[in-house]
């Protein structure tokens, strides 16, 4: 995988490295418009967005060693504990792990490659810009978008790096080494960005060029781009509510006031980015979610403890069941001690999780939930014995990251044949995946958390809030699940799941929130950085505390090694590859001013225990 270190120089400084002739190309295409291929704005619109986040295999499998098992939704499926608590901060180790978030290379880009967001919507600014008058009034719409757009990868830089090259970026012929902003000064800028772009939106001016099909977030429905920059302005308000709680209510005012409170009010408005490649259908590595990864022991039984309509959704079953034909052999031709087993309660379960606190590796204490994934049961075949592996344990619903759930790689463990009976293998054009950005439900559990706390809540109480953000995830997730042939999904009904869910103000929409992220899972990470929500809960062998307990009260498993608690990375490295020190200075200056800002950052760049300035919960 490519380094974010290597983007940072070539990226953003702008391939100060090279010849000053190579350096003087990349100015003219950095910084002028008619070097653009000449194509109108709403191409190169498509051409910058198309597929963003699933570019590459990076992209696809950078969150389930780092944010997914942050927030325990999967584990690797391992016993031993050092493997176990890999992804998890030494506390006495200076140096954290890396969580290796692409948004920098997704933003800055690198002179020879696609995929610069930033980089391509700061172009078709300047093209426009560049138009005829006349010209460049129809094109007012698009340009506001642009922006939108732009301020919200931007933010997602700094969001989890604390810095980047942002008001001197893309300009080399002016700034050829860019210092840096951060996010304790851009979120202001950020926000009023977006106010000014939506305020024009809101305009609705003659004659606009329109993105339609272009579009492959909204089809340039212009009313939903100014709900998503209405939400987004709260959600990134929120963000910093600890370090500006004022700020959090002068936004919801001026949303109310100026906007009519205008923000995402449907699943039809949620953000979300329709994906068109086929990356994903060759699985031999992206598939690593269903090979070496299985679904937490707390993230099941919450949901079997509140008796969710979502967990067939977002949990695939084991194989202890008769759609699926090792599990009928075994019924058929076990020994008496395989038949036996199977006969046991916990082994008519199709939904159970592996432990997640390393010291549960290798434990018989904890059961087979501390164990790996599949057991072996003993069948006679013609006279001699046989083994057959039976996935015990679940794996999370992959259907929901990868196509036809990552079956069908070279990998023996993902063979088509280990597909149960109800499981489609269709060709990878036939489905349709999509990256979820800011949806619906979010949007109701961020609303919900402000009126709970007293803040404005824009027509609806907390608990009305809370509720019908259940049911619009609910909603969505059904419809991803059978965008994805999730089996049986189009018969999953929620029923009055949403308004009997137990209400207990703040911990019950954290929690919600938390099941909601599961395809968002740097938000999960975020909120709990935030609220501290999921709390953790101490376990032991035997003994999961108030893990799953019904009460509507989410708890993740105490991250014990057996001598001492780990952490969880609470951001990613700033980094610049060696050989490339030409913005050096400026680079050192950014960390030290991170450092001087707020001591919790940490006593060097590497040290992931460290803190963004936004991140202030204890």
């Amino acid at each position: 995988m490519k380094r974010l270190n290597k983007y940072i120089v070539l990226g953003i400084v702008g391939l100060a490295s090279l010849t000053q002739s190579c350096k003087k190309d990349l100015v003219d295409i950095n910084t002028n418009p008619k070097a653009l291929d000449n194509a109108n704005p709403e191409f190169l619109f498509t051409g910058a967005t198309n597929d963003l986040d699933n570019r590459s295999r990076d992209r696809i499998m950078q969150k389930y060693g780092s944010t997914m098992s942050y927030m325990q939704y999967i584990v690797r499926n391992a016993t031993d504990p050092s493997a176990l608590a890999s992804p998890y901060n030494n506390p006495t180790e200076e140096k954290g792990k890396d969580p290796r978030f692409t948004y920098y290379e997704d933003y800055f880009g690198a002179t020879n490659t696609n995929g610069a967001i930033g980089r391509d919507m700061k172009r078709i600014i300047a093209k426009i810009d560049a138009m005829p008058e006349d010209k460049k009034q129809t094109y007012q719409s698009i340009k506001n978008i642009c922006i939108i757009v732009d301020t919200y990868y931007a933010w997602r830089v700094s969001d989890v790096f604390g810095a980047l090259p942002y008001e001197q970026a893309f300009n080399a012929e002016m700034y050829p080494l860019p210092k840096y902003n951060f996010d304790f000064e851009l979120y202001t800028k950020f926000e009023s960005q977006l106010k000014a772009a939506a305020t024009e939106l809101v305009k609705k001016p003659a004659n606009q060029v329109e993105l339609g099909n272009h579009d492959m977030y909204y089809n340039g429905k212009i009313d939903k781009w100014v709900a998503f920059a209405n939400t987004f302005r709260i959600k990134l308000a929120q963000r910093y509510e600890k370090r500006n709680p004022e700020f959090l209510k002068t936004v919801l005012d001026n949303v109310e006031s100026e906007f009519n409170g205008r923000i995402i009010s449907s699943n039809d408005e949620s953000m979300t980015l329709k994906l068109t490649k086929d990356a994903n259908n060759n699985v031999d590595d992206i598939n690593s979610i269903l090979v070496n990864y299985v679904a937490s022991y707390p993230f099941v039984e919450y949901l079997k403890s509140t008796k969710d309509p979502r967990l067939t959704f977002m949990v695939r079953e084991n194989d202890l069941g008769a759609n699926y034909s090792r599990y009928e052999r075994v019924m058929e031709k076990g020994t008496a001690e395989s038949k036996e087993l199977l006969s046991k309660p916990d082994y008519k379960v199709r939904y159970w999780g592996k432990h997640v606190t390393p010291v549960s590796g290798g434990s018989k204490d904890w059961g087979f939930w501390g164990d790996i994934r599949s057991r072996s049961f003993t069948i006679m075949n013609n006279g001699k014995q046989e083994s057959l592996g039976l996935d015990v344990l679940s794996a999370i619903q992959t259907r929901l990251f990868v196509k036809n759930g990552g079956f069908g790689g070279s990998d023996a463990s993902s063979s088509k044949e280990l597909m149960h009976k109800d499981e489609t293998y269709v060709e990878g054009g036939n489905i349709k995946m999509e990256s979820v950005i800011l949806s619906y439900a979010e949007t109701c559990f961020m609303m919900a958390e402000i009126a709970a706390k007293g803040g404005k809540g824009l027509g609806k109480s907390a608990e009305q809030w809370f509720r019908a953000g259940v049911q619009a995830s609910f909603d969505h997730y059904k419809i991803m699940a059978k965008n994805a042939l999730v089996p049986g999904a189009d018969v999953v009904v929620a029923g009055t799941f949403a308004s009997d869910l137990p209400y207990n103000g703040l911990p019950s929409i954290y929690s919600q929130a938390w099941v909601n992220n599961l395809t968002q899972p740097a938000e999960a990470w975020a909120t709990w950085k935030r609220t501290g929500y999921p709390q953790f809960e101490k376990v032991s062998g035997g003994n999961y505390g108030r893990i799953g307990d019904g009460s509507g009260v989410a708890y993740l498993e105490y991250l014990w090694d057996g001598s001492k608690e780990l952490l969880i990375p609470r951001r990613n490295y700033l980094q610049i590859s060696t050989g490339s020190q030409l913005n050096n200075s400026n680079y050192i200056e950014a960390v030290d001013k991170m450092k001087a800002k707020d001591p919790s950052y940490g006593s060097r760049m590497e040290d992931t225990r460290g803190r963004i300035w936004w991140d202030t919960n204890k």
